[in-house]
């Protein structure tokens, strides 16, 4: 009679922590990271007739080379997705219609060529000065807005790597705490905290990830370390001015330096200032000189409506940051040197040799590669991040096909265990009815 009342009480013992298992998981449906975990069963021998049944401790359903293919993925997104950031919102800028190189040269040389009809025209002179200062303040601009991009990148790496550093902080911390509990049904809910913590670190720099027998994990980039155990390595970054600063990997009192080429975010914004930045400052710079250095000397000479030498234009300087400016200079529309006759300052002769600049190629694929070099570099990105993204989903949805949970399924989980509660019950109020009847027929 007894062993009837064990084995009843074992069952119902087994569908409660089953029925517990499923609420747990439906209660972390949308716990980012969250693993979703189950029991088993297995039969004991209660006595000599009939057997009882007895759970396993809750464990995760987890598969770690999904989880590895998941984060390199990440590490890729993470890098095209910078990428593409920073390049367009660059882009939009560089290519509106009051700051476009290749637009405002255009306006330039229209408001010349109207001199060809008229050249000592007091308004189409005015036009042209008027074009003039539009073309300098763009390109200024332009040039501006390069260097503040170039400060924002820097600024960005040092923000990048602090958040680098509180992570790891964060998984080696958790390790410690893995470590104390055991790589147990205790430690479930840690071991998928850490899993989330490394999938957000992949998407800063490209990590890679070894698990220890204590269920630590090691993490190291380029063959340093960043994690073992308790400990975590900080990362600093060396101010520059003028360039992304280099990485040190500071890792039990040795230090250590980390090339660009480090993946996620970090390389992005490193890549992103040498493979575009640099260059297209470089190309503005030069185009801005070309302007300035070409119109200036054509105008020099010729005369103007007074039979003086014709004065410079343009001003080209540079600040103590080493930001490129270009400006117009306080020169009249009067002082244009558009003749090339001394004698005759109205008949703009030299008009012909400023229109003619036009067809330079130093000026014109200037102007025309600064915005088709920075659009091809940003279609490229947006391909390789939309590529990226698609096997990131795929590995995303493989690790959720196993680990996340699914309410459908969880919901006849719960029906079926409750059916089982309800049935190892009854059995008990059969044994008790059994047990009451036996008194009864002692008494």
């Amino acid at each position: 009679m007894m062993n009837l009342f064990n084995i009843a009480a074992q069952g119902a013992q087994a569908a409660q922590n089953q029925l517990s298992v499923a609420a747990g998981n439906i209660a972390n449906q949308q716990t980012a990271g969250y693993s979703r975990q189950q029991i088993t069963q297995s039969a004991t021998m209660a006595a000599s007739v009939g057997n009882g049944v007895r759970t396993s401790d809750p464990s995760r359903i987890t598969d770690q080379s999904l989880n590895q293919a998941l984060w390199r993925t990440e590490s890729s997104v993470g890098y095209y997705q910078s990428l593409n950031s920073w390049g367009t919102s660059l882009e939009k800028v560089i290519s509106s219609s009051a700051s476009q190189p290749s637009t405002l040269l255009t306006s330039f040389f229209n408001s010349l060529s109207a001199l060809t009809n008229q050249p000592d025209s007091t308004a189409y002179r005015q036009q042209l000065m008027t074009s003039a200062t539009s073309l300098a303040n763009g390109l200024s601009q332009t040039s501006a807005t390069v260097a503040d991009q170039q400060t924002s990148i820097r600024q960005q790496q040092v923000s990048t790597t602090q958040q680098v550093n509180q992570l790891t902080a964060q998984i080696a911390d958790l390790n410690q705490q893995i470590e104390h509990l055991g790589a147990g049904s205790e430690s479930n809910s840690l071991q998928d905290q850490r899993d989330q913590q490394v999938k957000t670190l992949s998407g800063r720099m490209a990590v890679s990830v070894e698990k220890t027998d204590t269920g630590s994990y090691t993490l190291t980039t380029q063959g340093l370390k960043l994690v073992e155990g308790k400990q975590a390595a900080v990362i600093s970054v060396s101010q520059n001015s003028q360039t992304t600063g280099q990485l040190q990997v500071d890792f039990e009192q040795k230090s250590s330096m980390l090339s660009t080429a480090i993946g996620g975010q970090l390389g992005a914004l490193s890549d992103y200032q040498q493979q575009v930045l640099t260059p297209l400052q470089t190309q503005v710079t030069g185009l801005m000189k070309s302007v300035s250095s070409q119109v200036n000397e054509t105008l020099a000479k010729g005369y103007d409506l007074q039979g003086e030498s014709g004065a410079a234009l343009f001003s080209f300087t540079t600040d103590n940051a080493g930001v490129a400016h270009l400006s117009t200079t306080a020169l009249t529309p009067a002082q244009l040197g558009l003749s090339l006759d001394k004698k005759s300052p109205a008949n703009g002769d030299n008009l012909a040799a400023l229109t003619g600049l036009r067809a330079k190629s130093e000026i014109n694929d200037s102007a025309s590669a600064i915005t088709s070099n920075l659009a091809l570099a940003n279609s490229q990105s947006s391909n390789q991040l939309s590529v990226a993204s698609a096997v990131n989903q795929q590995w995303q949805q493989q690790r959720d096909n196993l680990s996340a949970v699914n309410k459908d399924e969880e919901a006849v989980n719960l029906q079926t265990y409750l059916q089982s509660y309800q049935a190892n019950m009854k059995v008990m109020s059969v044994g008790n009815q059994l047990f009451s009847d036996l008194l009864t027929i002692f008494s």
